[in-house]
This record gives structure tokens, sequence and C-alpha cells, in this order.
């Protein structure tokens, strides 16, 4: 695996269960293309950029066309998966996003990648009425504070960024579109033709 110029790698979590879906969401057909994959190209997969799919299994990643990167620990949620990501590549952030968010584009992913701070921070993560962890930009210094707080217990990604620096990226609401649910989905294709 390669490490893009920015030192930034990408990943797209493939992990979750899918329960409220009821299948796999991240092989999720929308307009001819996985919802996965739809996430790794608005991550730059397209453009030459490092993009992975965490968790989940090496046949779901390779149907993706990604390359796969088994979790730590299998099943244990999208925190550890930052773990897993960040602690692949030690010299690089990850811009990490949910396989299910349909409405994510590049030009919103651009602006996690071209970020930049004097304010010291762990992570910087999406915000539109509130903060939207499961699309954020992890810096290698939210590592160790992530391991410490997953070994007194936290699993929830809410719960470790209480622990962490914070800086927030205001996005569109509608790149934050999350699909859940087979209603979500529903709901989604509906308001793609209505356009």
């Amino acid at each position: 695996m390669t490490v893009d110029l920015g030192n930034c790698v990408s990943a797209v979590l493939v992990g979750g269960a899918s329960s409220r879906m009821g299948s796999d969401k991240a092989l999720i057909d929308l307009e001819g293309v996985a919802l996965g994959r739809r996430v790794a190209e608005a991550l730059g997969a397209n453009d030459g950029r490092t993009v992975l799919a965490c968790g989940g299994s090496a046949e779901v990643a390779h149907s993706l066309g990604l390359e796969h990167l088994p979790d730590e620990v299998a099943g244990s949620g999208p925190l550890l998966a930052v773990a897993t990501v960040l602690r692949a590549f030690p010299g690089s952030d990850a811009i990490v996003a949910a396989c299910d968010f349909a409405g994510l584009d590049r030009a919103t992913v651009l602006l996690f990648e071209q970020w930049f701070s004097d304010e010291p921070h762990d992570v910087v993560v999406a915000s539109t009425e509130r903060r939207q962890p499961l699309l954020a930009r992890w810096r290698q210094s939210a590592l160790p504070i992530i391991d410490q707080v997953v070994s007194a217990g936290e699993r929830s990604m809410h719960g470790a960024l209480a622990q962490l620096r914070v800086a927030e990226l205001r996005v569109d609401a509608a790149v934050m579109a999350n699909l859940n649910t087979p209603q979500d989905l529903e709901r989604w294709r509906r308001s793609r033709t209505q356009r």
C-alpha cells in the first residue's frame, strides 16, 4: 500500500453489520455504482489517492475495487476502525468516511484534504447542526487517546471526541445524508428522480 501526497490516506468503513438495512450497505446499487464505491470515489479513488476499505471482508473490499484493511478486532465499531487505519499508516493522517454517505462528494472531501490550522487538534470533524464523526480527518496524535479511552471501555465516537482536541469543518447537510434503512434508501432514490 502506498501513502498519498500530503501524508494522508483515506478509508471507507465497510465493517458494519447493516442490520437495519437488511443487506450490506456498501454493496447497495445506487445508479449503477455500489454505495461503498461512491464513497471511495468521493475520497479520491479515481484521482490516484490511496483509499482502503476498512473492516468487513476482503471479498467486499475487492468488489468495490479497493484494497482491504481488516479490523484489528472484527466487528468492534468505527472508533476502533479509525485506530486500525492510523496504526497501519503511522506517518499519515487518515480521512475516514462511513460507507453509507450517499451524498458525499469529492468537493467536500477536498476540504478535509486541504485543511490546515495553526491551532492544535487531533481530529477535524464534519459538522452540520451537530458533529458528524463518521466523516473526519484524524491525526496520529489521536491514536494514543483513542487507545486510552477504548481501554477504559469507551466505544462511541462521541465519547472519544470528548477527550480529543476537535476542530469542526462545516459541511452541507445534504452530503451527510446516510442510508441506514430501506426507507432511507427509498427516500434518497425518490429525491434523485425528482431533480
